[in-house]
């Protein structure tokens, strides 16, 4: 498959440089920054449109200790492009050993980053995210997620996308924070609307191909997270309205022995929406 890598822009904030780039991998288009001045990586993947920049809190609150490569998973028709793609990504920018956040979606791809490159993640943190253990389920745990892409398909049909990036970017940008004061934060929040014009129709109907793929084709198993119980965070939030109980159970089957954390409150986004205490329990899960 043919593959090249573009830097395309800097951006320079009071504290934090970052470079965004572009790697092309056949049909699909990967965008993500890298930032940070540490010796040591952290792999964000926090959504699948425009998560390259919505994790630029998190690079900047670690800038000094790790250099962090955030992305966003492009439209691709299958999920086995996906975990391709991501690991493609990684080797490209020499990355041999990371820690890991993956929210909601993110988290999927990152088991199938581990279950197929066991040895490339140290830490990992699963935030409000999901999984797959049995062919059934899509019918069960997971029948909130096939109606959620349901639903999305039908509401695609009547109204226009920019409905979909205005709830998108409600949920995330009104709390979007740079602790390097308002004018910073105003230039993220800039560029993050202006990455999100780029989402078309048939992105979000790519999506949803490939996440309905996972969701009825895929399943993962605990042998990869067996070894070391205590290198994985699983976060999550009884106000989710996204993510369900038993979507959260299954998280922790997943990962027998994996350490938890529920924030009371912040909802699916709580990387955001509680930005201090996330960022603390980060810090002292990773160090």
């Amino acid at each position: 498959m043919v593959q090249t890598t573009t830097e395309i822009a800097v951006y320079k904030f009071s504290n934090i440089t970052v470079y965004e780039k572009v790697m092309q991998r056949g049909d699909s288009c990967w965008r993500y920054t890298v930032s940070g001045n540490g010796d040591k990586y952290i792999l964000s993947i926090v959504s699948n449109t425009s998560g390259h920049l919505m994790a630029l809190p998190l690079a900047e609150e670690f800038r000094d200790s790790y250099t962090t490569i955030a992305l966003s998973v492009p439209p691709v028709k299958t999920f086995a492009d996906a975990a391709a793609g991501l690991e493609a990504l990684l080797n490209y920018e020499g990355v041999t050993k990371c820690h890991a956040i993956g929210h909601s979606n993110g988290g999927v791809y990152l088991q199938s980053l581990k279950a197929n490159s066991p040895g490339l993640i140290h830490k990992v943190v699963f935030s409000h995210s999901l999984t797959s253990m049995d062919k059934n389920d899509p019918y069960t745990t997971n029948a909130s997620e096939v109606k959620l892409y349901k639903l999305m398909r039908r509401m695609l049909k009547v109204l226009p996308v920019s409905v979909l990036t205005f709830a998108m970017g409600h949920m995330v940008l009104t709390k979007l924070s740079l602790q390097s004061g308002q004018t910073d934060t105003k230039q993220l929040i800039t560029l993050c609307k202006e990455d999100m014009k780029r989402i078309t129709r048939q992105d979000f109907l790519t999506i949803a191909d490939c996440m309905e793929d996972f969701l009825f084709n895929y399943t993962f198993t605990p042998e990869p997270y067996r070894s070391a119980p205590h290198d994985v965070l699983i976060v999550d939030s009884p106000t989710d309205k996204v993510a369900n109980p038993l979507q959260r159970a299954q998280m922790l089957k997943l990962c027998p022995g994996a350490q938890e954390y529920h924030f009371p409150t912040g909802g699916h986004v709580t990387l955001v929406n509680c930005k201090d205490e996330y960022f603390s329990l980060l810090k002292t899960f990773w160090n």
